[in-house]
Parts: C-alpha cells; sequence; structure tokens
C-alpha cells in the first residue's frame, strides 16, 4: 500500500517537473502514459513503465512559444440587499450560512416585537409560531399555550447562553423557543 502510494507520488512529481514549455498532443500522450503506470499493480512492472515514458516527456520537442493568458476579468461582486436588526434577529441559530440574514451580520437587536400570523401544532404541547416579519420560531421546551391566537403581539428577548424566550399577550409566563427561518 505504501510503495503504491509512493510511486503515485512520483509519477505526479515527475509530470510536474516536466518542462512548461511542453504542450499539446506530445505532452498529453506522455501525461496518459505515464498514468497509464499509475493502474500497474506489480511494483517492478510500474516502475519499469515509468522508466519508458518519463524520458519521452522530457525529450519532447518543444512547442511554440504560446502568449501568456490574460487575467481573468475580476468576479461581479455579489449584493445583498441590506439586512435590518430584526431581521436578523437570531439568525445565527439558522443552519443555512447562506442566509443573506446570516451573512450580512449586523448588530443584532436585544429584542424583536411583532405580530403572530400563524401557530402551528407540532405534538402535544408544542407549537411552531409564524410571525409577521416573516420569521418562524419553534417552541424548544413543552408547554401548553392556551390563548395563543394569530393576530397577538409577542415580544422575544435573548436568553442567556444564546437561548431565546418569548412572550405572547394574554399568556402568562415565557416560551423557550428557537429560530428556524
Amino acid at each position: 500500500m505504501r510503495e503504491r502510494h509512493l510511486s503515485r507520488l512520483l509519477a505526479a512529481a515527475l509530470v510536474l517537473a516536466a518542462p512548461a514549455s511542453l504542450a499539446g498532443p506530445a505532452l498529453a500522450a506522455g501525461q496518459d502514459d505515464v498514468l497509464k503506470c499509475l493502474s500497474i499493480l506489480d511494483n517492478g512492472a510500474r516502475l519499469a513503465c515509468y522508466d519508458r515514458t518519463v524520458p519521452g516527456l522530457r525529450n519532447a520537442p518543444p512547442a511554440a512559444a504560446s502568449a501568456p493568458a490574460a487575467p481573468a476579468a475580476p468576479a461581479a461582486p455579489t449584493i445583498m440587499a441590506p439586512v435590518t436588526r430584526e431581521q436578523a434577529f437570531g439568525a445565527e441559530r439558522i443552519p443555512n450560512k447562506t442566509n443573506p440574514a446570516v451573512a450580512a451580520q449586523p448588530q443584532e437587536a436585544e429584542n424583536i416585537t411583532a405580530k403572530l400570523t400563524s401557530i402551528s401544532q407540532v405534538t402535544i404541547d408544542r407549537y411552531t409560531f409564524t410571525l409577521d416579519n416573516g420569521q418562524v420560531w419553534t417552541q424548544v421546551v413543552a408547554r401548553s399555550i392556551p390563548n395563543a391566537k394569530a393576530g397577538k403581539a409577542v415580544r422575544i428577548e435573548k436568553g442567556i447562553v444564546g437561548s431565546f424566550t418569548m412572550t405572547i399577550d394574554g399568556v402568562a409566563g415565557i416560551i423557550k423557543v428557537r429560530r428556524v427561518k
């Protein structure tokens, strides 16, 4: 196993060590021959294959000098719409780091207020809350929430160690939540 790895490294080094002036069919044919040597399992036969092909790479006639390639045009910068503090609130917990609210990383707010647009029950005593700002939060600690209805105002605040708590108008106590969208 170790010999095979070393022979592959040797083949790669020899191909890379070939003069840069080699171009076109002579170089391509020589590289193909060296790559064929990689598939030979017997150490002696593989070495003999390299001994036959590598000198051909070194002795190939130089091709006409080619003009240096023009530098590539710089990539157009990706323009993202500005993200508000409210949009970024809790977004660092969303796994998708391509989310613009996560990528922009503005100064995050300490709390937000919004209105519930929908509440859906995930399991017994566990709910998902959709807010009028487009954010979706899910309950992380099971608790019955009998008076929670669409249209009620909510306040979500940062808790300790990266947690978040939600309070809903007309509902006693706090609800532990995490942002999912």
